[in-house]
């Protein structure tokens, strides 16, 4: 089994786990904390994910680590399964992953929004529920700043890109031309 299968194994697991949008949020924040606790410190690092150490003492380190963390039931859970089954390498992206899995078992498609500024609430609630009433089901909405874009949205729901920028429409516009 490759990598990216256990990951999403791992991820999918505690996305069933969780029973709102709230306790999502609040997992996956505990869990950006340890993955960036480990990157900066390589002793930890290292006492978690080293093929030399034996899982229990592995385990004795984690829960040493989560007592002082104080994170939530299903957070400790999935970490000591990942550290008894040696996974916890794989942590990093299991965060990078999670938000995603966390969208599809849910039914909810995600939508990544570039703009050159920063969207007010009220423009952001309204591009919400339009695209919830194109699609028929709930969005997700990942905001993204980008210069590049002159005026106007640059969306992308997986591999599609909606390009609703003057820059886009200048760059059609010049194709138009350009093809005479």
């Amino acid at each position: 089994m490759n990598h990216r299968s256990i990951i999403r194994k791992y991820a999918r697991g505690l996305a069933r786990a969780i029973e709102t949008e709230q306790e999502f949020e609040v997992c996956l924040q505990q869990l950006q904390a340890l993955a960036g606790l480990m990157a900066s410190h390589e002793k930890i690092n290292f006492a978690l994910t080293s093929p030399f150490i034996a899982t229990s003492q592995k385990m004795k380190i984690l829960t040493e680590l989560l007592g002082k963390l104080n994170f939530s039931p299903k957070v400790n859970s999935l970490l000591k399964l990942m550290t008894e089954n040696e996974r916890m390498s794989l942590l990093r992206e299991l965060v990078t992953d999670l938000p995603e899995i966390w969208a599809e078992e849910r039914g909810i498609e995600t939508f990544e929004i570039s703009s050159a500024v920063e969207l007010t609430e009220e423009e952001k609630a309204k591009l919400k529920v339009a695209l919830e009433k194109l699609e028929k089901k709930p969005v997700r909405l990942l905001f993204r700043l980008n210069p590049e874009i002159i005026a106007g949205l640059l969306i992308r729901k997986g591999n599609v890109y909606y390009d609703v920028s003057i820059k886009g429409s200048l760059l059609k516009l010049r194709e138009i031309i350009s093809q005479g």
